[in-house]
């Protein structure tokens, strides 16, 4: 049984084939298909959404088969986590156990979504609540963004620099840049677009502030794709130095592992970052670089609006791209032709 829970458990003909499989749903002239007939995929979302709600929904139904969605604590039971042995005896009603067993019996595919703790790192380094969930189901599941990872973003991200370079990208510059937010934000975003794009074998800068780098285990992992892909990684504390002569600056607030350890030193230490934002200046310091982010963004915080509403931002292609990406999801979880 297939399941999507990150990338990195998948070979690179299967990761490269996909994005193929994503740029093809692009050009295509025919969008909606009936490969996925009486299929159907229940979708449980524990935290709020707009894109990968709505673009999981409509590659489902364009591909002719059946969407559904659950937001948590909206009309469900509280759901408890507990181990074995556990008594439940507080508010949580039902066990996830029960919840997806059931729901694996309804539908041919389940898709999860809930964000990091942001106070267990083992916890949420280990996926611990994504793996309970998917060891309770016996259809595949789809990660919709979990603790440390988006899978559906970051292929969404590696076809929209396909599509923008007009083909790999691999060997182009490529600056993920931490940006100042008034509320402390998970990793999972972060941790995937600097996979993806070491993956992709292009020259990866992370550039952000000491305190926020990346967990150790994501810096490892991205050094390994980076060496077998051809390309490089490096860290920079200096943002300008960061996106100088970068072909692509992938802005994004993220509280780091810094959160774990102390929230209001955290809290002090972001807000005195605010001028870590991306700038015309600053664009204008890349090669002819573009602006990505997965959205939503802080207008005027993360980014300006000059850069925003520029020809060098791709972020609507991003977004775009999120449905054609889900529905080569799709199509491979299902083993559809």
């Amino acid at each position: 049984m297939r399941h999507l829970i990150d990338w990195q458990y998948y070979d690179d003909q299967t990761w490269e084939s996909l994005i193929e499989r994503a740029l093809w749903h692009k050009t295509s002239t025919k969008r909606w298909h009936h490969s996925a007939d009486g299929k159907s995929i229940g979708l449980l979302f524990f935290n709020s959404s707009l894109r990968t709600r709505t673009s999981m929904e409509l590659a489902a139904q364009q591909l002719g088969a059946y969407a559904s969605t659950l937001v948590v604590g909206q009309g469900t039971w509280g759901f408890a986590w507990g181990k074995p042995g556990e008594v439940m005896d507080g508010n949580e009603a039902e066990h996830i156990k029960e919840a997806v067993g059931v729901l694996s019996r309804y539908y041919d595919a389940l898709g999860v979504r809930m964000f990091a703790s942001l106070s267990d790192l083992e916890a949420d380094r280990s996926e611990r609540l994504m793996n309970v969930f998917k060891e309770a189901a016996s259809v595949p599941v789809v990660n919709l963004e979990s603790a440390f990872y988006h899978p559906c973003q970051a292929l969404s991200d590696a076809a929209a620099m396909h599509t923008h370079f007009g083909g790999p990208p691999k060997g182009k510059k490529f600056t993920l840049a931490w940006c100042h937010h008034p509320r402390a934000l998970p990793m999972a975003v972060p941790n995937s677009a600097l996979l993806t794009a070491a993956r992709l074998g292009m020259e990866v800068t992370l550039a952000c502030p000491e305190a926020y780098k990346l967990d150790s285990s994501i810096l490892s992992l991205a050094e390994q794709y980076a060496t077998s892909n051809g390309g490089s990684f490096s860290h920079t504390s200096n943002l300008d130095e960061g996106v100088r002569d970068a072909h692509v600056i992938y802005a994004k607030a993220w509280s780091g592992p810094a959160i774990y350890h102390g929230k209001d030193e955290e809290q002090a230490l972001r807000m005195s970052l605010k001028d870590w934002r991306i700038t015309t200046p600053r664009m204008n310091g890349t090669d002819q670089g573009v602006f990505m982010h997965c959205l939503p963004v802080r207008r005027n915080v993360v980014v300006d609006d000059a850069v925003m509403d520029s020809h060098s931002a791709i972020h609507l292609l991003q977004a775009e791209f999120r449905l054609h990406a889900q529905k080569a999801i799709l199509e491979h979880l299902w083993e559809l032709d």
